[in-house]
């Protein structure tokens, strides 16, 4: 991971180097994308013409393969788009052209002479500092080079002007002591972040643990080597931004991670015992959350299993067919449960009151027997009544007889009666 600092004025964050922050890469301009850490990190950076016309003309190739294929499978809509999106293009290219300006190129020309003297001065700075180390004792070595050495950006020379003036310091007159403490430096934001540039960031606490360890943020090495133990994924919103502040240059709902790194490679055995307390308390729960997370995925898996159960035994019920057993009244009662008997026919209503043998059939034993007699009782009836005409016609002896008539009133269930 890479120390990213992050001045207060601007959005642009780049790792802190040799090129960062100085004249080459300016807070408050914006970049050109050639210039070191600026395209993996930088939010904003400037193209040059001629990378626009490259990535441009990378899209053209893309765009003659996806016509050879559409054309292949004769698909006169999809060469349509394409050749709607290759003119477009053509149009972005000439626009791309049209920078090519004489300021233009002096600018990019200068960009890459003053990188390149920054490079040659770093490395020139360099072999001294090796001819140094490999030449002279270690007491000779300054103690502003040995500052320097360890990371402080802004030596001080308080130590040798003290001893220059040792009598002026003492009979300095006493100065007021300010009751109102200083305010916090927020100039200047530090944090760590994957060197690949992706929005990978060290856990909240192992800043505490380097902080306590190097004592300033600036004091952090540029580069850390750490092995990750577990990570935290989030959202850029409004709560994050409070409690992490160098976060702010970073659009809101951008997902981000955080890792919980080991650091005993980083600050030692010694740096981590003052937080032991809370790497426990965050290992705990970082189990804990695990253990819901197993839970509440068995749950869902179970829900699931569930719902296909249910399905399959409706599909089951659903596909088997209805079976009917056309048994006889009297083994009515022998009429399996489970077997749906389909749904009996309306009543039909007449001279006789005729009954159907479906209503028998979901009739309880003694409402058959009583329609076994009601229905014995008819047949009497319809007896009596050819009876009564064979009789009429043997006394009249084929003879019209006036005034002589035989009207038959009843019921279907009752009988009728003569007269």
């Amino acid at each position: 991971m890479r120390l990213i600092e992050r001045p207060q004025i601007t959005t642009l964050a780049l790792p802190r180097s040799h090129t960062w922050p100085s004249d080459l890469l300016a807070p408050h301009q914006a970049p050109f994308h050639f210039l070191p850490d600026v395209f993996n990190f930088a939010k904003f950076m400037l193209a040059t013409p001629s990378y626009l016309l490259t990535d441009l003309s990378r899209d053209l190739d893309e765009l003659a393969i996806e016509r050879k294929i559409l054309t292949g499978i004769k698909d006169d809509l999809g060469v349509s788009f394409i050749d709607s999106a290759e003119h477009k293009v053509r149009i972005q290219m000439a626009k791309a052209a049209a920078l090519e300006t004489v300021s233009l190129k002096e600018q990019v020309e200068r960009a890459v002479r003053d990188q390149q003297e920054v490079e040659n001065r770093v490395s020139v700075q360099a072999s001294r500092v090796a001819y140094r180390d490999s030449n002279l004792d270690p007491d000779e070595i300054p103690q502003e080079f040995l500052a320097l050495k360890a990371g402080d950006r802004t030596p001080t020379i308080q130590s040798s002007h003290s001893k220059s003036k040792p009598a002026q310091i003492r009979n300095a007159p006493k100065q007021r002591r300010n009751v109102n403490p200083p305010p916090p430096s927020n100039s200047t934001y530090y944090y760590y972040q994957a060197s690949s540039g992706l929005p990978l960031f060290l856990h909240p606490l192992d800043i505490r643990i380097l902080l306590s360890h190097f004592n300033s943020y600036s004091s952090f090495p540029d580069t850390i080597a750490v092995r990750v133990e577990a990570f935290t994924e989030g959202t850029v919103n409004d709560d994050l931004r409070k409690r992490c502040k160098y976060l702010g240059h970073i659009p809101e709902g951008a997902d981000v991670v955080f890792i919980e790194a080991d650091l005993e490679g980083v600050v030692g055995t010694e740096g981590l015992k003052n937080f032991e307390g809370p790497l426990k308390m965050r290992t705990a729960r970082r189990k804990e959350k695990g253990r819901k997370d197993d839970r509440a995925r068995m749950r869902a898996e179970e829900r699931e299993r569930e719902k296909e159960r249910s399905a399959t035994s409706w599909n089951d019920r659903v596909e088997t067919p209805t079976v009917v057993h056309d048994a006889p009244i009297e083994d009515s009662e022998s009429i399996p449960v489970n077997v749906a008997p389909p749904p009996p026919p309306p009543a039909t209503s007449g001279a006789w009151g005729a009954r159907s043998f479906a209503s028998a059939l979901h009739s309880s034993p003694a409402a058959v027997g009583g329609q076994q007699r009601s229905q014995r009782r008819e047949e009497e009836n319809e007896w009596d009544v050819d009876a009564a005409w064979h009789e009429l016609e043997r006394d009249a002896g084929g003879r019209k007889k006036r005034g002589t008539r035989l009207v038959v009133l009843g019921s279907g269930i009752g009988g009728g009666r003569r007269r």
